[in-house]
């Protein structure tokens, strides 16, 4: 046949396998005190209820015997007896045709594919194990399932906080486990906000994006570019900005709003009090301040045609208006910061 059999157990059952039937041997503790006696460690099917299962599943009178059971449960030699020795089997299983298997220290051993998760997120654990196991008991310590009996498991984790992994591994004979310490580490999604936009003109050729929370995050969307927000090439209507900032453990966490680009034909003002306008209503010359560095003005009327535009670089200016028919018009203000719209009457 040269097939495997094994003197101490490997964790499979593709193996050949010893029984033992005899009076007196038909409980697992009198059975395990004959092995003991006899210095023998084979496991076989005996050994999970005595005599009493050899009788039951092969027919086999309760005499002292040893028998040669094949991995398909067909037994090869029925009355192996006297057995004095451990050679004794030796010999037994060669004279079938049968070689000895090699078999590996147990010893528990896996990975995951991240150690390093975001709440909410999956880990899926590889059974490594030196040996044959046959049986694996997972332990995870904030995670969801907390126990697994698979091979290969997968788990979620939802709470923040370092956690431990044990794994136990059993081969038919031995047992061992591992505990990792912390080996899961799970961090929390930052939280990212966007303020609302003000309101841009159709005829802006950009407008730099800003209220991210917290800073050194990315904005994103149609017609955005570097930070920075096309109107002109986005067109009248709504558009979503997205905000996505990433912290330092890799978790990302997005925020949204949307900005409105108007064809500023009805002229609409953005309060801010840090810009003033004066005199307003105005005749031929106009002063406009601001807490900063102005540096671009443009004035636009009710059509939203940019009627007048100088480039400024400074906190005030003086503006000649007096080529300016009456009626309202919007004063938009490029400072260092942002751009605010103000209203505008020339007499």
């Amino acid at each position: 046949m040269n097939e495997a059999y094994e003197l101490f157990g490997c964790g499979t059952d593709e193996l050949y396998t010893i029984a033992v039937s005899g009076y007196g041997y038909d409980t697992d503790d009198n059975l395990a005190t004959y092995w003991a006696q006899h210095d023998l460690t084979f496991r076989g099917i005996s050994q999970e209820g005595g005599s009493g299962a050899i009788v039951s599943t092969y027919g086999i009178g309760a005499y002292p015997t040893y028998i040669l059971i094949a991995p398909n449960h067909d037994i090869v030699e029925q009355d192996m007896w006297p057995i004095s020795n451990t050679q004794t089997f030796v010999t037994h299983f060669q004279n079938n045709g049968l070689t000895q298997s090699t078999c590996e220290p147990l010893d528990a051993i896996f990975e995951a594919d991240e150690d390093e998760v975001c709440e909410g997120n999956t880990v899926n654990f590889t059974d490594i194990s030196e040996g044959v196991p046959i049986t694996w008991e997972w332990t995870f310590e904030g995670g969801t399932p907390a126990t697994s009996t698979e091979e290969n498991p997968s788990v979620t984790y939802d709470t923040f906080g370092s956690y431990d992994v044990t794994l136990t591994v059993h081969d038919g004979v031995a047992t061992t486990n591992t505990e990792m310490v912390d080996y899961i580490a799970v961090s929390t999604y930052p939280n990212t906000t966007l303020d609302p936009f003000d309101m841009a003109c159709v005829n802006w050729i950009e407008l730099e994006l800003t209220g991210g929370s917290p800073e050194g995050g990315v904005y994103s969307g149609d017609f955005v570019e570097d930070g920075i927000f096309h109107p002109a090439e986005a067109g009248i209507g709504e558009h979503v900005i997205v905000y996505s900032y990433t912290n330092e453990a890799g978790c990302e966490a997005t925020a949204e709003e949307t900005i409105l680009v108007d064809p500023c034909t009805g002229i609409r003002e953005i309060s801010d009090n840090s810009i003033k306008i004066f005199p307003n209503p105005a005749e031929d010359m106009v002063n406009l301040t601001s807490v900063s560095t102005i540096v671009n003005i443009q004035i636009i009327n009710t059509l939203g045609q940019v009627v007048i535009e100088t480039n400024v670089n400074g906190k005030s200016y003086q503006l000649n208006t007096s080529d300016l028919e009456s009626g309202l018009y919007l004063v938009r203000l490029e400072t260092e910061n942002n751009f605010i719209l103000k209203q505008l009457v020339i007499k």
